[in-house]
């Protein structure tokens, strides 16, 4: 006898339900085994649908292959329907139905004998269009009830073929035959049809029948809201309403889901939600739809997301483990299990036990047997744990939960069960089932379950022959586990493997070691459990015990401090009362670092606290609290077994070096990376745990030191309260900032912005929230930093943001958080108003105790109590740079490099400062400055840029004390402060006389140009002999037009040439451009630019050009050396210039040269008279 025989087979599990097909089947309903989970989704659907309990028609509802999700809405469907519910069937489902609730089992019982039943629709999904296959299954429902209707697809479709058919010569002739074979006529057939008479159908269907010799008329859907409305008119005396299933509907979208029209489907929802007919839609899927549509394209993604939102969700995936509840009727035990159970009692109790200790089942309230495990027997009870999350995983139609335990496939639970003699103890081992489903793990190629399959025949092929067959299902065992990835539950231990892989001890563990000792698997020390092991050619644990002696102490120190230093020791107590965040930052040092200055010359400027772990195998607490003197907030946790850690370090640092090298090493062998991917990972886990416990101080071994004290702390909660006393004394005046986004030292990107725009409306606004929108973060911070801790006055802030006293954060003692720290600061600035105050005084001020603050919000506080201050200066390396929201949060980030000055003015330089605004206001910026010095600098600078060239030379039209403040401003400057208190008073010391003399000195500056433009209309007069009451303009217009005009033909020098030019523009030019035009012709340059010679300059030059006009006499004709050039058209005057004719200099002679050669190059592509009217066009542009 075998296995076989304690157990019974119940073929009808063997086949998955198909809610189309076992719908009327009455086994369904006897055979439907419900747990807690099904019992509840029964209660919940039935409620919504029969009671009206919920206003959501549509659901969908989600399980794995193989947890009867099929089954379960077959068996709903049947109660909804009044299917079987007068049999045998019934009355069994409702009797097991009641064992877990009886009150819902009497309201199915009442609605089977009494209510209403609806019309259950099974969804057949034949088609890509989701509105036919929902209108072709209603019209097949429909149809088996006798319920005639036809839908308006139908008919159109029909109508359009019968018209096709007229307009076609043959087909109307064949159209006529057929009609008359049942005596109607081709009018009549379209009469119908347009009409929509349901009588015309069948005509239809006969004729086209006759049409197609044979086939079948299938319409489109139709209208699928339409076909809907048409239904539930016909049903509505004989149904309470319409229930449509769609039963795979996940594998439906994975086939369809590029044709679905999704749209189509959410109208379906609203109507089953929103329309007067009870109508229900439920889907059921594998999985959730977004994981069959993430791979298309994100538009029809997204669609898809959107539409399985209007679904409401259940899950058949059970809270309770349904293997249990299920396993009794599926595998019921025979008569011979009574004798096999009481010979083999110590055997099954032992495998019993395992069960109870292993801690992965969620067993059911109700259990009802001595123990939940005996009716999975012959599988151990892990087995079936796994074989239930198995299927959930890689499970198909084909072979499921229930398939591997009724079927008779080959490796089937009872095609194993033959090899095993009942009169020895067995199970089903872990590897048996992983046999089973092996057809279905390789199906998922996409999926990790396929990447754990190759790695099995990757180890099976490595293993090669194996005699016993014990490795080879310990790596299926392995496999197993890995698909199934419940390592909290699950895991491939030694002790795990033992129990679950049926044989002799003694060879399971002596499998293990040889597999472990072939580098098949690995045991994963920092999770305790193996897996497989991808191993290379090279001995990596000899390589690596080659390397550790070369590695020093100070190594090991150094990459503890680079690479396991990622955690840090709160002082919860402290950072709850203070809404803080401080940390102590971990340092790992050996014994004799301690003494060392260097050592300490690493650890950060700025710091909460710091906790020294101290590698000293030999720790005695006595002498370290006599030796050690530490840093202020700076403790020791000493670990007398830290040569455990050094060791594991020391194997990181060796594994990590060959790691570095893997690129040369794979050239040998390409699996060496993986391999040493996996020792770096699995050594870096064991490091961080070892550092895990020392800082859980629950070992021994281990103290703390703290200011020359021992403490015995034995566990972290410990640790964090004597933490908080050591932040509590040194920060209890630290500012209290409930705002965890700027009580930080480092900010967001989103924060820091919301952070400059607060600073702008501190420094820009009178009232410091103007701009700040209600509750945006700019707002906030300044509430939380200012407002909240009593910090901000009336005056600078809107009544409604102001905060009263009773709501301001407060000390324990009673006194506002606030004042301590802003009372420090005004008090250092105050320093800064005589002298530049170094910003890393300040700085180091509120880093420091009492307060300790985040650099987050520093800038905010500073800010605010500059406000006070007319004028603020920031000095970079003795640079003022311009007060900035931008420069002030630079300063602090480097505040080594910046100095403060800042100006608290008497009422004699307010008064000072503000007359000088006065006189350059026009050069001033618009708006209130942040930097008055800065901007009234500017203002004096850019005025003095304004004034002429002459204005900024002369030593003729200005006075002495007009040049000594030109020699001041000539200079640059940097130190805005002292250029209005040291350096212009240097022209006089009292401040209101200097005043008068800076806008007497303007004016003068000012009015250069106006002295030198009279002066050289002087000159000019003279030169031309015109009397000082003679009208200038007039007398040399009257000389032009007398004397001068007939001498403009003559070519004189340049200059003479363009004193004559202005002269004869004279009647149109005002007497200010002809002096200026005539200044320029004369001298080549700009009024403006003249030095003070340069009016003699003028006069000569002018009186030479004028006598020499006055010498030229035209009468005398062409003298010699002279030439006469006279260029005329028939359209215009002629064009004539006399000049003498000198000889070429070598840049004329270059000219000529130049221009032969240009002519020469074209040859006979210019005709002679266009060369000709090339040169007179360039004589009339040098003429002219």
């Amino acid at each position: 006898m075998n296995y076989t025989q304690l157990i019974q087979k119940k073929k009808q599990y063997k086949y998955s339900v198909n809610i189309c097909f076992d719908l009327r089947d009455e086994e369904r309903l006897a055979d439907f085994i419900p747990n807690v989970t099904t019992t509840e989704i029964i209660r919940e659907y039935l409620g919504g649908i029969i009671r009206g309990n919920s206003d959501v028609h549509s659901r969908i509802l989600y399980g794995s292959y193989g947890t009867g999700k099929s089954h379960l809405l077959t068996v709903l469907s049947a109660v909804l329907g009044h299917i079987n519910t007068k049999g045998r069937g019934f009355r069994h489902f409702t009797s097991l139905i009641a064992q877990y609730d009886d009150e819902l089992a009497s309201d199915i019982r009442k609605f089977a004998k009494e209510e209403k039943s609806y019309l259950v629709v099974p969804v057949y999904a034949d088609y890509a269009d989701f509105g036919k296959c929902i209108s072709f299954s209603l019209k097949k429902e429909l149809d088996r009830n006798g319920i005639q209707v036809c839908f308006k697809g139908f008919f159109d479709e029909a109508l359009g073929l019968v018209e096709k058919w007229i307009n076609g010569e043959e087909s109307a002739g064949r159209l006529k035959e057929e009609c008359s074979k049942i005596n109607i006529r081709v009018e009549d057939l379209k009469m119908g049809l347009s009409t929509y008479n349901l009588a015309y159908e069948k005509i239809f269907n006969t004729v086209y029948a006759g049409m197609s010799y044979g086939a079948v008329f299938n319409s489109t859907a139709g209208n699928l809201i339409d076909n809907m409305n048409i239904a539930n008119a016909a049903i509505q005396d004989k149904f309470s309403g319409i229930v449509l299933i769609f039963d795979e509907f996940g594998r439906y979208v994975e086939d369809y889901a590029d044709e679905i029209k999704v749209k189509t489907i959410q109208d379906l929802a609203e109507y089953c939600d929103h329309s007067e007919n009870d109508n229900h839609l439920i889907l059921v899927s594998h999985k959730q739809l977004s994981l069959y549509t993430n791979s298309m394209k994100k538009s029809i993604s997204d669609e898809w997301k959107k539409v399985e939102g209007r679904f409401k969700p259940t899950s058949i995936n059970v809270k309770y483990d349904q293997c249990l509840s299920l396993i009794g009727h599926i595998i019921p035990k025979t008569a011979v299990w009574e004798t096999f159970k009481e010979k083999n009692k110590n055997d099954l109790t032992n495998l019993y036990d395992q069960a109870w200790e292993f801690k992965g089942f969620m067993l059911p309230p109700k259990i009802g047997k001595e123990s939940p495990f005996e009716d999975g027997f012959p599988l151990h009870p892990i087995t079936l744990f796994a074989l239930d999350r198995l299927s959930k995983k890689v499970a198909q139609n084909e072979r499921t939960f229930f398939t591997y335990l009724a079927g008779d496939e080959e490796n089937a639970l009872f095609s194993q069960l033959k090899k095993y003699n009942i009169k020895e103890f067995h199970f089903i081992g872990l590897d048996a089932i992983y046999d089973y489903f092996e057809l279905n793990i390789k199906a998922y190629k996409t999926d990790e379950s396929y990447e754990i399959y190759k790695k099995l025949q990757y180890a099976l092929n490595k293993l090669g022959i194996d005699d016993m067959g014990y490795m080879t299902r310990v790596l299926k065992a392995i496999a197993t586990i890995n698909i199934i990835a419940d390592t909290e539950n699950l895991a491939a231990d030694r002790d795990t493997l033992l129990s679950i892989i049926d044989g002799n001890s003694e060879d399971i563990l002596k499998a293990i070691d040889i597999l472990e000792q072939k580098k098949i698997i690995k045991f994963m020390r920092q999770y305790g459990y193996y897996d497989f092991f991808d191993s290379s050619i090279f001995d990596l644990e000899a390589m690596i015990e080659k390397k550790l002696p070369g590695i020093s102490d100070e190594m090991v120190v150094s990459i503890l401090n680079e690479k396991f230093v990622d955690f840090v020791l709160y002082p919860y107590a402290y950072n709850e009362k203070y809404h803080m965040n401080r940390v102590f930052i971990p340092i790992f040092a050996k014994k004799g670092d301690l003494t060392k200055k260097t050592f300490y010359n690493t650890l950060p400027k700025y710091y909460d606290g710091i906790a020294i772990f101290t590698l000293d195998n030999q720790a005695d607490e006595n002498v370290y609290e006599q030796t050690i003197d530490l840093p202020q907030r700076t403790f020791l946790i000493a670990n007398r077994k830290a040569k455990a850690l050094e060791s594991e370090v020391r194997r990181y640092i060796a594994v990590n070096y060959y790691y570095s090298k893997k690129e040369e090493l794979a050239k040998d062998d390409p699996t060496v990376v993986n391999e040493l991917r996996v020792y770096l990972n699995e050594q870096e886990a064991i490091v961080a745990e070892q550092i895990r416990k020392w800082r859980s101080l629950k070992e021994t071994g281990t103290f703390v030191i703290l200011n020359g004290k021992s403490y015995n702390i034995t566990s972290e909660e410990e640790l964090a309260n004597v933490l908080s006393v050591i932040m509590e004394n040194a920060f209890n005046r630290t500012l209290i900032v409930n705002n965890d986004l700027v009580n930080r030292n480092n900010l967001s990107g989103a924060i820091k912005l919301a952070r400059k725009k607060a600073l702008e409306s501190i420094m820009e606004q009178q009232d410091i929230y103007e701009g700040c929108g209600f509750l945006s973060p700019e707002f906030n911070i300044i509430r939380s930093v200012l407002s909240k801790n009593g910090i901000v006055s009336k005056k600078d802030s809107r009544k409604e943001y102001y905060v009263p006293i009773e709501e301001q954060n407060k000390f324990c003692d009673g006194v506002v958080s606030g004042e301590p720290v802003t009372n420090s600061i005004i008090d250092m600035i105050k320093g800064a108003e005589s002298e530049r105050l170094p910003l890393n005084e300040l700085y180091k001020m509120l880093k420091s105790e009492p307060y300790g603050l985040r650099d987050g919000y520093i800038p905010i506080l500073i800010a605010y109590v500059l406000r006070a201050y007319q004028n603020v200066s920031l000095y970079f390396h003795g640079n003022e740079h311009s007060y900035t929201q931008e420069e002030l949060v630079k300063a602090l980030s480097e505040p080594e490099n910046y100095t403060l000055f800042v100006c608290n003015w008497n009422e004699e330089e307010m008064a000072y400062i503000e007359s000088l605004e006065e006189i350059f206001k026009i050069y001033l910026p618009k708006g209130d400055s942040l930097n008055r010095l800065e901007d009234l600098f500017k203002a004096v600078n850019t005025h003095y840029s304004s004034i002429s060239k002459s204005a900024r030379t002369t030593e003729v039209y200005v006075s002495d004390i007009a040049k000594k403040y030109r020699n001041i401003m000539s200079l640059s400057y940097k130190d805005y402060n002292k250029f209005f208190f040291d350096v212009l008073p240097e022209l006089n010391s009292n401040l209101q006389e200097l005043i008068i003399q800076i806008r007497s000195i303007k004016k003068e500056l000012e009015s250069v140009n106006e002295k030198q433009y009279i002066r050289v209309v002087r000159a000019t007069k003279q030169v031309f002999e015109i009397s000082e009451d003679e009208d200038m303009m007039s007398a040399i217009e009257t000389l032009y037009q007398e004397s001068w005009k007939e001498k403009s033909q003559k070519a004189f020098d340049y200059t003479t040439n363009g004193v004559l030019d202005i002269v004869s523009k004279v009647s149109n030019l005002s007497e200010k451009n002809f002096i200026e035009e005539l200044a320029r012709a004369v001298t080549g340059f700009e009024l403006n630019y003249w030095t003070d010679n340069k009016i003699n300059d003028f006069e000569e030059t002018l009186r030479t050009a004028v006598n020499r006009l006055d010498a030229y006499d035209p009468t005398e004709g062409l003298q010699q050396g002279e030439m006469k050039i006279t260029i005329e058209s028939g359209d215009g005057n002629p064009i004539i210039s006399q000049f003498s004719q000198n000889e070429l200099t070598t840049a004329g002679q270059t000219m000529l040269n130049k221009m032969k050669n240009t002519i020469g190059s074209f040859g006979g592509s210019l005709s002679y008279e266009e060369k000709i009217s090339i040169m007179a066009q360039l004589l009339k542009d040098v003429i002219n």
